[in-house]
């Protein structure tokens, strides 16, 4: 017996559009426009004044509807989620019993006993708003082995207030049974239309991932590419604080307030993201399943905190996934509220959800783990860079007094020989004093030139022995020329010219030498972003903040250098290639100027063919000690 066996017979002219419309049904994969047919499709094969349909929350168990016809009086489907629970009014009773329900009024409570004694009408919704306590038929839609009610279709108020049949009701139950297909052929093309949408997803978000970069950057794309794509309320990425690894700190997030990031934390064990850490096991949570206890602690602080910058204004549901390489943990990632795509479209995150953003939470635990490494063996590259300037300095320290002791000594002695034999040949010229005496003033400005030599000498073995780190009173401007001078041969050979603008600058109380290292490093920067062609770069300073800063700027202007510079300052932005030395004289000269001096060097571009460095260094000399 098929289907068209029960179109009525005065209906029998339409069972072409009868067959058209189940090949409809069937064809069509999208979920609401299934439903949509589904309810229309129902409504006219039985006569019906309105149709519902309710599928099943897998999470909480409850029959939530999915659409609807029949409204009367203008009025609008509901923008709510209307659910029902197992046992709950007719459409509660249909899902937890598996059977069809067929009665001539809603509102007849002993009609309604007479079926079931645990059958009442809830009234918590009807299709047709204007004529509550019409007929009503109910059919459940069973899964395909029958174990398990996946849904309700019902239909209410027959045209011309007349009862529904039991042909009506066997229609109803096949109808259900296509249904019942219709809806397992929709579920899988949904989930591998969205497992094709995380796979997109994971793989544009593994393009980004890049221990190199930045981190800050990374994580800020990284959370917020997730809340997009998973269409979450908020997206959330704790790290473990280095300084205290029992404590989480927010890094970046996506849907919260920029000012939590770096001052949201948790104790390990503290709170969902604390459970997640000190587990290790992932949470997928919802406000009303057997977890909900977690998104409602009122000992949770933070979470209560995290809510009130929410849309919702709580947490509804909750994906946390730990980021583990190996046995650490290394923070966790987690994602706040799904946002259904329309009423009664899921609100929770799936196994999918979970699947995807796992092998996700996989691949930023070992890059996290990657840019650690990097970032220790650029710690240990800056280290030996000093360590080495500090040997040198004492290998210079050794070599001066026997380099230059002999070579002076001769000099002087030389001097003085040439003073006596100058002397006893005046003795018998007087007719040639004044030619004399100008020899002897020579000789005296030589003499005075050797002894400053001497005494710079004696400074230099003093401040090597000092491994460099004497600050004293320096005009920053006679820095910049030395400089200048060190790299001439350099520039020259690079075509590299150099302008340079002295303003009026305070003293500084520094050590010459360790910012000359700096200044040097700069320039030589800048000329390797030329490249062969060389060019020109310019050089300016200038007291700002009312004297209180010195301000060095370097800037040129070159087609292409901004990507030149960025791979010897920033190569985790924009290239794979092996560390430039120059990348290490670039983080030493920061940390000197920062650390050091409670300074900042900065390096900034304007397009793609200027390049700036800006170096501040305080002028007070108290701030310095």
């Amino acid at each position: 017996m098929s289907i068209g066996d029960y179109v009525p017979a005065d209906r029998k002219d339409e069972t072409v559009k009868f067959d058209q419309a189940i090949l409809d049904i069937f064809g069509e994969l999208d979920r609401d426009r299934l439903m949509e047919r589904v309810v229309r499709y129902a409504r006219d094969q039985v006569g019906a004044g309105g149709s519902s349909v309710f599928l099943r929350d897998d999470i909480t168990g409850t029959y939530v509807l999915q659409a609807t016809t029949g409204l009367q009086d203008e009025a609008q489907a509901p923008d709510r989620r209307i659910e029902y629970l197992p046992g709950e009014g007719l459409t509660g009773w249909i899902a937890k019993h598996g059977r069809p329900l067929r009665i001539d009024n809603v509102m007849d409570r002993e009609a309604l006993h007479r079926i079931a004694a645990d059958l009442t009408w809830s009234k918590k919704y009807s299709e047709i708003t204007s004529q509550q306590g019409e007929a009503y038929l109910g059919v459940p839609i069973m899964s395909r082995d029958g174990h398990a009610v996946m849904g309700v279709l019902r239909v209410s108020a027959k045209r011309r207030g007349q009862r529904f049949s039991e042909a009506d009701e066997r229609l109803l139950v096949n109808i259900a049974q296509i249904v019942s297909i219709a809806i397992e052929n929709s579920r899988r093309y949904e989930q591998e239309k969205r497992r094709a949408r995380y796979f997109q997803l994971l793989l544009d978000i593994s393009a980004t991932l890049n221990p190199r970069r930045p981190l800050n950057e990374m994580l800020n794309e990284v959370v917020s590419r997730l809340q997009r794509g998973y269409r979450a309320e908020a997206c959330q990425l704790y790290l473990r604080d280095e300084n205290d690894t029992s404590r989480l700190v927010l890094r970046a997030a996506s849907g919260l307030p920029e000012e939590l990031i770096g001052r949201m934390s948790y104790e390990v064990g503290q709170g969902l993201i604390g459970y997640v850490a000190d587990s290790g096991q992932p949470v997928r949570a919802r406000e009303r399943d057997q977890t909900g206890k977690w998104l409602t602690d009122q000992r949770d602080q933070q979470t209560i905190e995290l809510a009130t910058h929410l849309p919702s204004k709580r947490y509804r549901s909750f994906l946390g996934i730990p980021l583990i390489l190996g046995d650490e943990v290394h923070g966790v990632l987690a994602l706040v509220n799904k946002i259904p795509s329309s009423p009664g479209h899921r609100d929770w995150f799936t196994a999918d959800d979970y699947e995807y953003l796992s092998l996700l939470g996989t691949e930023l635990a070992a890059v996290l783990e990657s840019g650690r490494y990097l970032r220790a063996l650029s710690e240990v590259g800056v280290t030996a860079l000093r360590m080495q300037r500090i040997a040198s300095f004492g290998t210079l320290a050794q070599r001066l007094p026997h380099e230059t002791s002999n070579p002076l000594a001769v000099a002087r002695l030389a001097l003085a020989n040439l003073r006596t034999d100058l002397q006893t040949l005046s003795e018998g010229l007087a007719n040639r004093a004044e030619d004399i005496s100008r020899l002897f003033r020579r000789l005296d400005v030589i003499e005075a030139q050797i002894e400053e030599v001497s005494n710079k000498l004696l400074n230099l073995v003093r401040f090597s022995q000092q491994i460099g780190f004497t600050r004293v009173t320096t005009h920053w401007n006679d820095v910049i020329r030395e400089a200048l001078i060190w790299l001439a041969a350099e520039r020259r050979r690079r075509k590299v010219e150099v302008h340079a603008l002295y303003g009026e600058l305070p003293p500084l109380f520094v050590e010459p030498n360790e910012l000359f290292g700096v200044v040097v490093v700069l320039l030589r920067v800048m000329m390797e972003g030329l490249g062969e062609a060389g060019g020109l770069v310019e050089i300016r300073t200038e007291a700002v903040n009312q004297g209180q800063v010195v301000r060095t700027t370097v800037c040129c202007t070159h087609p292409g250098i901004q990507q030149a510079v960025a791979t010897t300052v920033e190569p985790s932005a924009t290239t794979n290639q092996d560390l430039s030395p120059l990348h290490f004289e670039w983080a030493l000269a920061r940390q000197t100027v920062e650390q050091q001096y409670g300074g900042t060097l900065r390096w900034s571009a304007d397009g793609e063919d200027t390049v700036r460095f800006v170096m501040d260094l305080p002028s007070n000399k108290e701030s310095l000690l």
